[in-house]
Protein backbone atom coordinates (compact mmCIF):
# COMPACT_ATOMS: atom_id res chain seq x y z
CA UNK A 1 0.00 0.00 0.00
CA UNK A 2 1.45 3.50 -0.61
CA UNK A 3 1.84 5.96 2.44
CA UNK A 4 0.31 8.25 0.34
CA UNK A 5 -2.70 6.62 0.60
CA UNK A 6 -2.63 6.25 4.31
CA UNK A 7 -4.41 8.75 6.36
CA UNK A 8 -2.43 11.61 8.36
CA UNK A 9 -2.66 10.33 12.01
CA UNK A 10 -1.90 6.70 11.08
CA UNK A 11 0.98 7.65 9.10
CA UNK A 12 2.21 9.61 11.94
CA UNK A 13 2.02 6.31 14.01
CA UNK A 14 3.98 4.66 10.99
CA UNK A 15 6.46 7.08 11.13
CA UNK A 16 6.68 6.93 15.23
CA UNK A 17 5.51 11.09 15.02
CA UNK A 18 9.00 11.79 13.81
CA UNK A 19 9.37 15.69 12.94
CA UNK A 20 10.91 17.07 10.10
CA UNK A 21 12.90 18.81 12.44
CA UNK A 22 14.06 16.05 14.36
CA UNK A 23 14.86 14.15 11.75
CA UNK A 24 17.07 17.33 10.49
CA UNK A 25 18.73 16.99 13.95
CA UNK A 26 19.48 13.81 13.15
CA UNK A 27 21.08 13.96 9.91
CA UNK A 28 23.30 16.87 11.14
CA UNK A 29 24.93 15.25 14.30
CA UNK A 30 25.01 11.47 12.50
CA UNK A 31 27.58 13.38 10.46
CA UNK A 32 25.39 12.24 7.40
CA UNK A 33 27.50 13.21 4.08
CA UNK A 34 28.56 11.93 0.40
CA UNK A 35 31.04 9.34 0.73
CA UNK A 36 30.62 8.04 4.77
CA UNK A 37 29.81 4.42 5.79
CA UNK A 38 26.58 4.69 7.47
CA UNK A 39 24.61 1.76 9.72
CA UNK A 40 21.01 2.69 9.88
CA UNK A 41 18.80 1.09 12.29
CA UNK A 42 15.36 2.46 12.56
CA UNK A 43 11.54 2.07 12.81
CA UNK A 44 9.94 4.32 10.79
CA UNK A 45 8.81 2.53 7.68
CA UNK A 46 12.45 3.84 6.07
CA UNK A 47 11.87 7.23 6.35
CA UNK A 48 15.51 7.57 8.00
CA UNK A 49 16.94 5.30 5.75
CA UNK A 50 15.60 7.54 3.11
CA UNK A 51 16.72 10.93 4.66
CA UNK A 52 20.33 9.46 4.93
CA UNK A 53 19.66 7.84 1.13
CA UNK A 54 18.74 11.48 -0.01
CA UNK A 55 21.68 13.41 2.24
CA UNK A 56 24.51 10.96 0.54
CA UNK A 57 23.36 11.65 -2.70
CA UNK A 58 24.35 8.48 -4.12
CA UNK A 59 27.73 8.46 -2.94
CA UNK A 60 29.05 5.85 -0.14
CA UNK A 61 27.74 3.06 1.54
CA UNK A 62 25.12 2.37 4.14
CA UNK A 63 23.95 -0.67 5.62
CA UNK A 64 20.51 -0.95 7.00
CA UNK A 65 19.69 -3.12 10.18
CA UNK A 66 16.70 -4.86 10.43
CA UNK A 67 14.81 -7.43 12.16
CA UNK A 68 12.95 -10.38 10.97
CA UNK A 69 12.64 -11.69 7.72
CA UNK A 70 13.00 -8.37 5.71
CA UNK A 71 13.69 -4.85 5.73
CA UNK A 72 11.12 -2.33 5.79
CA UNK A 73 11.72 0.42 3.05
CA UNK A 74 7.78 1.67 2.48
CA UNK A 75 8.94 5.15 2.97
CA UNK A 76 12.27 5.02 1.59
CA UNK A 77 10.21 4.00 -2.11
CA UNK A 78 8.25 6.93 -1.97
CA UNK A 79 11.31 8.99 -2.12
CA UNK A 80 11.61 8.06 -5.78
CA UNK A 81 15.17 7.64 -5.57
CA UNK A 82 17.66 6.41 -9.35
CA UNK A 83 18.53 3.02 -9.03
CA UNK A 84 21.69 4.06 -8.64
CA UNK A 85 21.21 5.28 -5.33
CA UNK A 86 20.42 1.11 -4.55
CA UNK A 87 23.64 0.08 -5.65
CA UNK A 88 25.41 1.21 -2.47
CA UNK A 89 22.79 0.04 -0.24
CA UNK A 90 23.21 -2.97 1.87
CA UNK A 91 20.91 -4.92 4.27
CA UNK A 92 21.96 -7.29 7.40
CA UNK A 93 19.53 -8.98 9.82
CA UNK A 94 20.21 -8.50 12.92
CA UNK A 95 20.29 -12.00 13.79
CA UNK A 96 23.22 -12.61 12.48
CA UNK A 97 25.26 -10.16 14.08
CA UNK A 98 26.41 -12.26 16.99
CA UNK A 99 27.62 -14.61 14.23
CA UNK A 100 29.67 -11.66 12.81
CA UNK A 101 31.40 -10.22 15.68
CA UNK A 102 32.43 -14.00 17.00
CA UNK A 103 34.00 -15.06 13.64
CA UNK A 104 31.48 -17.84 12.49
CA UNK A 105 29.81 -16.07 10.27
CA UNK A 106 28.39 -18.11 6.78
CA UNK A 107 26.46 -17.42 4.46
CA UNK A 108 23.47 -20.24 4.58
CA UNK A 109 22.38 -21.03 1.50
CA UNK A 110 18.89 -20.10 0.78
CA UNK A 111 16.30 -23.24 0.31
CA UNK A 112 16.89 -24.73 -2.83
CA UNK A 113 13.78 -24.97 -4.76
CA UNK A 114 12.50 -28.32 -6.49
CA UNK A 115 14.07 -29.08 -9.72
CA UNK A 116 11.32 -30.08 -11.81
CA UNK A 117 12.23 -32.53 -14.25
CA UNK A 118 9.08 -34.61 -14.80
CA UNK A 119 9.20 -35.77 -18.65
CA UNK A 120 6.28 -35.18 -20.69
CA UNK A 121 4.26 -38.19 -21.94
CA UNK A 122 1.96 -38.57 -24.79
CA UNK A 123 -0.07 -41.93 -25.36
CA UNK A 124 -1.11 -41.94 -29.00
CA UNK A 125 -4.62 -43.72 -29.39
CA UNK A 126 -6.23 -44.92 -32.00
CA UNK A 127 -6.63 -48.10 -33.66
CA UNK A 128 -7.72 -49.68 -37.16
CA UNK A 129 -10.46 -52.34 -37.70
CA UNK A 130 -8.95 -54.97 -39.95
CA UNK A 131 -11.80 -55.33 -42.47
CA UNK A 132 -12.46 -58.39 -44.40
CA UNK A 133 -10.92 -57.75 -48.51
CA UNK A 134 -14.13 -57.84 -50.33
CA UNK A 135 -15.27 -57.06 -53.94
CA UNK A 136 -18.81 -56.03 -52.45
CA UNK A 137 -17.70 -53.88 -49.55
CA UNK A 138 -14.91 -51.80 -51.18
CA UNK A 139 -16.80 -48.54 -51.48
CA UNK A 140 -17.80 -48.87 -47.31
CA UNK A 141 -13.97 -49.90 -46.89
CA UNK A 142 -13.27 -46.55 -48.69
CA UNK A 143 -15.24 -44.77 -46.27
CA UNK A 144 -14.07 -46.41 -43.03
CA UNK A 145 -10.70 -45.92 -44.67
CA UNK A 146 -11.80 -42.02 -45.11
CA UNK A 147 -12.96 -41.66 -41.20
CA UNK A 148 -10.49 -43.60 -39.59
CA UNK A 149 -7.59 -40.67 -40.91
CA UNK A 150 -10.23 -38.22 -40.49
CA UNK A 151 -10.40 -39.11 -36.72
CA UNK A 152 -6.74 -40.02 -36.57
CA UNK A 153 -5.83 -36.30 -38.01
CA UNK A 154 -7.74 -34.52 -35.29
CA UNK A 155 -6.40 -36.70 -32.89
CA UNK A 156 -2.49 -35.78 -33.85
CA UNK A 157 -3.93 -31.71 -33.55
CA UNK A 158 -5.16 -32.38 -30.17
CA UNK A 159 -2.08 -34.15 -28.98
CA UNK A 160 0.05 -31.41 -30.70
CA UNK A 161 -1.70 -28.49 -28.83
CA UNK A 162 -1.51 -30.87 -25.56
CA UNK A 163 2.62 -31.28 -26.40
CA UNK A 164 2.91 -27.31 -27.13
CA UNK A 165 0.79 -26.66 -24.10
CA UNK A 166 2.47 -28.29 -22.14
CA UNK A 167 5.92 -27.27 -23.32
CA UNK A 168 5.24 -23.74 -22.89
CA UNK A 169 3.83 -24.60 -19.04
CA UNK A 170 7.43 -26.57 -18.36
CA UNK A 171 9.37 -23.49 -19.65
CA UNK A 172 7.92 -21.04 -17.83
CA UNK A 173 8.63 -23.28 -14.75
CA UNK A 174 11.61 -23.47 -15.40
CA UNK A 175 12.10 -20.35 -16.00
CA UNK A 176 10.83 -19.46 -12.76
CA UNK A 177 12.88 -21.74 -10.78
CA UNK A 178 15.98 -20.23 -12.80
CA UNK A 179 14.45 -16.17 -11.73
CA UNK A 180 14.27 -17.46 -7.98
CA UNK A 181 17.87 -19.01 -7.77
CA UNK A 182 19.27 -15.87 -9.28
CA UNK A 183 17.63 -13.83 -6.98
CA UNK A 184 19.15 -16.00 -4.30
CA UNK A 185 22.38 -16.18 -5.35
CA UNK A 186 22.46 -12.04 -5.70
CA UNK A 187 21.03 -11.78 -2.40
CA UNK A 188 23.65 -14.24 -0.75
CA UNK A 189 26.43 -12.70 -2.56
CA UNK A 190 24.96 -8.67 -1.19
CA UNK A 191 24.94 -10.98 2.07
CA UNK A 192 28.56 -11.50 2.01
CA UNK A 193 29.31 -7.69 1.05
CA UNK A 194 27.41 -6.89 3.54
CA UNK A 195 29.75 -8.63 6.14
CA UNK A 196 33.01 -7.63 4.66
CA UNK A 197 31.92 -4.05 4.88
CA UNK A 198 30.94 -4.46 8.73
CA UNK A 199 34.42 -6.88 9.51
CA UNK A 200 35.95 -3.37 9.17
CA UNK A 201 34.11 -2.04 12.28
CA UNK A 202 34.96 1.92 10.81
CA UNK A 203 31.10 2.57 9.86
CA UNK A 204 29.21 5.63 12.03
CA UNK A 205 25.35 4.91 12.85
Amino acid sequence: VSLTLIPGKILEQIINHLRYDTLAQMLTLGNIRAGNKMIVMETCAGLVLGAVMERMGGYGSIIQMYAGGDPVRAATNCFGFPQSFFKALYEFPLSKVENLLSGTFSSEGLPSEPEDNRPLEEESRGSLDEMQPSIQREERESNTEAFIESNQTEEQVTMDLAVEDADYKENKEKGNIQEKRRKQEERRKKLLETASLLKEKNADG
